[in-house]
């Protein structure tokens, strides 16, 4: 692969990476001011995580 490709397949990476660590940021809160249950808590993470691995 080119550098440009290499930087550009990173760069997708870390954006949904960021996306994903920042969605479960916004979950948690929404959690601990019991706005969604810990079952929807939970549900909601394992959706995040499982694209990310």
């Amino acid at each position: 692969m080119t550098k440009t490709v290499q930087a550009d397949d990173t760069l997708r990476k870390n954006r949904e990476q960021f996306n994903n660590e920042l969605k479960m940021f916004v979950n948690q809160k929404l959690f601990d001011k019991k706005l969604i249950s810990e079952e929807m808590y939970r549900t909601a993470k394992e959706i995040l995580v499982k694209p990310a691995s």
